[in-house]
């Protein structure tokens, strides 16, 4: 993150009279902070969007101050994603709201009423106009299968596209990353596994098997970095849904709701 961002967060930390301390609530040292506020260093996306949903900054105002940043799309990203786990349907709509006020970034906009759509269980598998609007967006790209946004929109519009398209898509994206993804950074890693995750929920509410193998293997081959574990936990899980080992499923699933992600498992596939 650069100098901009580092005033804007000293900026918003004096309107609300909070100190440094009072502002960061041990999400990381107050001297990491001042160098934030300083420009002297990152702060992590994910530390980023504690920061923004503890002091309840306005999530609006920070996409109309940095539409042009790349961190800040991936904040509204992870702000997004956290919204839907905690299906904050309120939230999401005052997103899409603003987005489509401003004419920001088509691809957040998309990616937030397909959000909306799964959370409001609407049937959006023959949404042609959706799915040629995500067509549209993944064929600006050329190299794809090295390229964030068109991972990150791959990964959230599986529900638009039929299984023929989907399984080309996949493909290469699991020849492009087979006997690799462990050399990854672990960002690239936890993107990757996100898409297989996705996939495979897919792959079992159609019955389609046809990349079902390689992808739960790919999954495996994530690096045993402990902050992968959900990830290689849910490909165990669906190792055993589709071999149909209930009792084994059944057990991560408990392990899930045990570690307080119930709502998660809401959308998993049964």
């Amino acid at each position: 993150m650069n100098m901009k961002l580092g005033e804007y967060l000293r900026k918003e930390r004096k309107k609300l009279g909070l100190t440094q301390q009072d502002f960061v609530q041990n999400i990381i040292s107050v001297s990491q902070y001042s160098r934030v506020e300083n420009g002297e260093q990152d702060l992590k996306v994910s530390d980023f969007v504690k920061l923004i949903s503890i002091n309840n900054l306005d999530i609006n105002q920070l996409i109309q101050t940095f539409q042009n940043n790349t961190q800040i799309k991936q904040t509204v990203l992870e702000t997004l994603a956290q919204a839907f786990y905690d299906r904050d349907l309120t939230k999401i709509k005052k997103i899409k709201d603003y987005l489509k006020q401003n004419s920001l970034d088509n691809s957040l906009l998309l990616r937030t009423e397909l959000i909306i759509l799964t959370l409001e269980n609407k049937d959006i598998s023959h949404n042609k106009n959706l799915e040629r609007q995500f067509s549209e967006e993944l064929n600006k790209f050329d190299d794809w299968t090295n390229d964030k946004v068109f991972l990150q929109l791959f990964g959230s519009s599986m529900l638009i596209f039929d299984m023929d398209r989907l399984n080309i898509y996949m493909n290469k994206i699991l020849s492009e990353y087979t006997n690799k993804i462990y050399s990854l950074s672990f960002e690239d890693q936890r993107r990757i596994a996100g898409i297989c995750i996705n996939y495979l929920n897919r792959c079992y509410s159609k019955k389609n098997l046809v990349l079902v193998n390689k992808s739960i293997n790919l999954l495996n081959q994530l690096a045993r970095n402990p902050d992968l574990l959900m990830y290689r936990l849910l490909g165990k899980y669906f190792k055993y849904l589709f071999n149909n080992e209930n009792a084994k499923k059944d057990q991560i699933l408990d392990l899930l709701k045990v570690a307080g992600y119930e709502k998660f498992t809401i959308n998993l596939a049964k």
